[in-house]
C-alpha cells in the first residue's frame, strides 16, 4: 500500500474541483484496504470514500483525513451471473453484458462512475434501477475488518438511495457486487424518448443501448477532459399525487410520473428550466445550455 500526501482532489473528480487530500490511498485489493483502514483508525482519520468522481462536489479546501480511491478491480462472467468489482467502469460492464447478449442493464449505459458508485446511488434511468438486477454487495466492515455479503434487501435500496448513505451502513465500504442478468430479452420502453425512437419496434438489447448512448449524449454535456461536469445528477423531486395535482391547476405544462403509493415522481430538469437556470451562469459556473440537467 502507498500513501501519498496533500494529493489534489480535482485530478479525480469529473467537476475537476476539489482541494488537497491529506493522506491519500489508492485501493487495489482488499489487503491494501485492510491496511489503509488500520492506517485510519491508528491515526484516528476520518475515512473518505471516492469512486470515478461523478456526482460529487469536493471543498477547495481539501479533506484532512485519509480519501481512499477505490479501484478493485476484476470481473467474471458465469452464465447470467457478473461478479463485479467496486473499481470497474460501470458503462464498460455494460458494454460487456451487451455484447454477450444479456439484458436488464442496457438502460444504464452511459451512467458514469464505478460499480461501487452505482451501488452507493441505486443508479436507475429509462425506467430501470440497479436494485432490479443486484444479487447482493461484498463489503468491508470497518469496525471488524471482515468483508460481508449483503443481499438485496439488506441494502434497503429506494429511489436513488441505499444503506450505505445511512448511519446504520457507515461502516461498510462497498468492495464487489454480483447482478444476475438475463439471456431472454424484454425492453422497457416506457420512457417519451424511447417511445418516439423506436415507435412501435421491438429493439435488440444492442439496439437499445445504442439508442440510450445517442439519447443521452445529445441531452448532456458528458464528463469530458475539456468540461468540468456530471452531466445529469439532480435527484428527481418525489411528491404526494394530490400535491402534484394542486401544482398541475398552477402550472399546466408540469410533467409527473407516477411513482406509487400515492406519490408522483417530478422531473429536475424540467423544474430547473421553469426556474430559469438553463444556459445561466454565475462567473465560471453555470447549467448547459442543451438541457438543465
Amino acid at each position: 500500500m502507498r500513501i501519498e500526501r496533500n494529493v489534489k482532489l480535482a485530478k479525480y473528480t469529473t467537476f475537476h474541483v476539489g482541494g488537497p487530500a491529506k493522506f491519500f490511498v489508492k485501493v487495489t485489493s482488499i489487503d491494501e484496504l485492510k491496511e489503509a483502514v488500520d492506517f485510519s483508525q491508528k491515526k484516528k482519520l476520518k475515512i473518505f470514500i471516492l469512486g470515478g468522481g461523478s456526482n460529487v462536489l469536493l471543498p477547495d479546501k481539501g479533506i484532512k483525513g485519509i480519501v481512499l480511491r477505490m479501484d478493485i478491480r476484476g470481473k467474471t462472467f458465469e452464465d447470467t451471473k457478473v461478479n463485479v468489482g467496486a473499481g470497474e467502469i460501470w458503462d464498460k460492464i455494460v458494454a460487456q453484458a451487451v455484447k454477450k447478449g444479456l439484458s436488464r442493464i442496457e438502460n444504464l449505459s452511459l451512467i458514469p462512475g464505478t460499480v461501487g458508485g452505482a451501488v452507493y446511488q441505486n443508479i436507475g434511468a429509462y425506467g430501470v434501477e440497479l436494485k432490479d438486477v443486484l444479487e447482493f454487495v461484498e463489503v468491508f466492515d470497518i469496525n471488524d475488518l471482515t468483508i460481508k455479503a449483503l443481499i438485496n434487501k439488506d441494502c434497503f435500496f429506494k429511489y436513488r438511495d441505499s444503506i450505505f448513505q445511512h448511519p446504520e451502513g457507515k461502516n461498510y465500504i462497498v468492495t464487489g457486487a454480483t447482478l444476475r442478468l438475463s439471456k431472454e430479452y424484454a425492453p422497457s420502453i416506457t420512457y417519451p424518448d424511447l417511445i418516439k425512437h423506436f415507435g412501435s419496434k421491438k429493439p435488440s438489447v444492442q439496439e437499445m443501448r445504442q439508442a440510450i448512448v445517442r439519447i443521452r449524449k445529445s441531452k448532456l454535456d458528458y464528463p469530458t477532459t475539456n468540461v468540468g461536469t456530471v452531466g445529469s445528477f439532480f435527484k428527481n423531486p418525489v411528491i404526494s399525487t394530490a400535491n402534484y395535482k394542486v401544482l398541475v391547476t398552477q402550472h399546466s405544462d408540469i410533467i409527473g410520473r407516477d411513482f406509487g403509493n400515492n406519490q408522483t415522481k417530478l422531473f429536475a430538469g424540467q423544474l430547473t428550466e421553469k426556474a430559469g437556470w438553463k444556459g445561466r451562469k454565475l462567473k465560471n459556473v453555470g447549467v448547459s445550455k442543451r438541457h438543465a440537467i
